[in-house]
């Protein structure tokens, strides 16, 4: 009998040793996929960062077009325009020059056809950024504008010197986090270095070798001892490469740190051994005496109990490095508003100082930039929002979804009257959630059906709700401008937007922020709609959730030195700020 039970704990052991051995592996995997997960997430948030300086030149866009609209446009007129550019050309859709300044050679139009920003012009985009040519102009980046005019569609072509972005690009480069060694560069289509965060890398630096391109392939991943993730910016040939020494990326699961865990793995199927061959000898030596096999199996006992202490310690230390990773997202936002707020500060001060000796293009100017750095701001935060609904939660409790809709449209109460919205709520159920999640998830598709209407048509907003088993159901319907089904899951990424900025405001998080409510209580949410004629947005939630767990505490802002002041090296240089399709 005691045979039979020892072959049993033996079996026991080994299927034990087995499940720990592929939960261990599968651990440290999981561990290094959630890394690459975070620098890809890190490139996703400076890549929109560095489009949003870009996409407002849409709203310059009408004054261009009747600056540069008339019939014929004089090289005089280009000239007076092209402020520290080195050139202004304006053409026609098939690359005929129609008027230039000075500056603009055979040379400079040669260039530019190889520059790729009349290509992606003609591909539809808005506006382009070109290459810039190491062996030619190595110091021109070509910036072309698509114009609709009364004459017909142009394109203007600004060629500005590589120093005007520079400073600023490599500054924002320079802000994003990383270990050791890291390389933050912006990149052209031919390879070459637009900016970047490294004097071995400058601006300029071509990677010619096949080794180099190899490297800077499109994809992500490990190559030649480096983790490289690329990201493409928005209307422009240019992409942004973060890459990292897998040493020091990986240490959390590399090196000491990754063999650690089997070497305590090690130790218990050790120390599992043992106690099975004491136990073995103590079936087949009864005679040597029970009490002193007891005590060597006490003594075993205490080493197998010392080992699965160290097992929960690394397992504890894990965890929270997972949690420190979590929190990333919502420190690099408050670390990224410090700037903003002293650069708002800078412009508000430097109106109301020199205000009266400022001349009205200046002035207007100082307007544009505070508005600019606003706008920078109202996206952090939208980003810090959307970070802190699973970094930040609170303990869910019972609402009164009826409750929260009255209480939002009593905020909306001045936007609803001056609409002449008419909005109705039908019966909503209770449920048990996150309270402030729940306010933000009501407010958000209240908001969204008010700000996307027809001009000339009254909104008419309707709320309803249904209780269907273990989930309850909150439908918000419009006869807003609707949208194409085709892109009833596309509204919801981070950044989407189907209507330019200029057009409706926001940053495009809004229904972001909504699926990862919903995704957090158990729930989701899905988008129907009809262009020009109406939308309905429909979230399923259960009626009950388990409780959570503590709330992670809010991580503190790292403070950052005091930026020197921006001097513009082009005063005709457009805002920027982030639009999507």
């Amino acid at each position: 009998m005691a045979l039979v039970l020892l072959t049993v704990s033996a079996v026991l052991v080994l299927a034990l040793l087995v499940t720990l051995g592929i939960a261990l592996s599968n651990t440290q995997s999981d561990s290094k996929a959630a890394l690459e997960t975070r620098v890809h997430e890190r490139a996703v948030l400076a890549a929109a960062l560095v489009d949003s300086l870009f996409a407002t030149v849409r709203q310059d866009l009408p004054a261009e077009e009747r600056k540069f609209g008339a019939r014929v446009v004089g090289r005089g007129a280009l000239d007076r325009a092209k402020g520290t550019s080195v050139y202004l050309a304006l053409l026609s859709p098939d690359g005929s020059v129609l008027a230039s300044s000075t500056g603009f050679s055979g040379q400079a139009r040669s260039e530019l056809m190889r520059s790729g920003a009349l290509r992606l012009v003609d591909r539809g985009d808005p506006y382009a950024l070109g290459n810039l040519e190491p062996n030619g102009r190595s110091s021109v980046i070509d910036f072309a504008l698509a114009l609709s005019t009364p004459h017909g569609p142009r394109v203007l072509v600004e060629g500005f010197p590589t120093a005007a972005l520079d400073t600023f690009l490599d500054g924002e480069l320079t802000r994003i986090p990383g270990v050791a060694g890291s390389h933050n560069l912006i990149i052209d289509g031919s390879d070459t270095v637009i900016a970047s965060n490294t004097s071995s890398r400058p601006t300029g630096y071509h990677f010619a070798s096949a080794t180099s391109r190899a490297a800077l392939g499109r994809g992500s991943g490990d190559r030649n001892g480096r983790y490289y993730d690329q990201e493409p910016l928005t209307g422009s040939t240019w992409r942004l490469v973060l890459s990292a020494p897998n040493g020091a990326l990986f240490a959390s699961v590399s090196g000491l740190h990754r063999w650690v865990p089997w070497m305590i793995f090690i130790c218990f199927a050790l120390v599992a051994t043992v106690a099975l061959a004491l136990g073995w000898r103590l079936v087949h030596s009864a005679e040597r005496g029970l009490a002193r096999a007891n005590a060597r199996l006490a003594a075993v006992n205490r080493e197998l109990a010392h080992s699965n202490q160290q097992l929960e310690r690394r397992a504890a230390e894990l965890a929270r490095s997972n949690a420190e990773l979590d929190q990333f997202a919502s420190i690099a936002s408050h670390d990224l508003q410090e700037p903003l707020r002293k650069v708002r500060t800078f412009t508000e001060q430097l109106t109301a100082v020199e205000g009266e000796r400022l001349s009205e293009r200046g002035a207007d100017y100082l307007r544009r930039a505070n508005r600019a750095a606003e706008r920078m701001q109202g996206l952090i935060q939208d980003l810090l929002q959307f970070s802190r609904v699973t970094t930040n939660p609170r303990p869910f409790t019972e609402v009164d979804l009826g409750q929260v809709a009255a209480d939002v449209l009593d905020d909306l109460s001045v936007e609803i009257e001056q609409t002449g919205a008419e909005v109705s709520v039908g019966e909503l159920p209770t449920i048990s959630a996150d309270p402030l999640q729940m306010r933000q998830l009501i407010f958000n598709l209240l908001s969204n059906a008010l700000k996307f209407r027809r001009e000339g048509v009254p909104p008419k907003i309707d709320v309803q709700g249904e209780v269907a088993g273990e989930l309850a159901r909150v439908s918000v319907s419009d006869n807003g401008i609707g949208f194409e089904p085709q892109y009833n899951t596309r509204i919801f990424r981070v950044f989407e937007r189907l209507n330019g900025r200029g057009a409706y405001p926001g940053t495009g998080i809004g229904l972001a922020l909504c699926q990862k409510i919903a995704t957090r209580h158990g729930g989701e949410i899905v988008a129907t709609g009809e262009l020009g004629l109406g939308a309905k947005l429909t979230v399923a939630l259960p009626l009950t959730h388990p409780a959570e767990q503590p709330a992670a505490p809010e991580p503190e802002p790292v403070s950052e030195p005091e930026p020197s002041p921006l001097t513009a090296p082009n005063p005709d240089a457009k805002e920027q700020s982030h639009v999507t399709t």
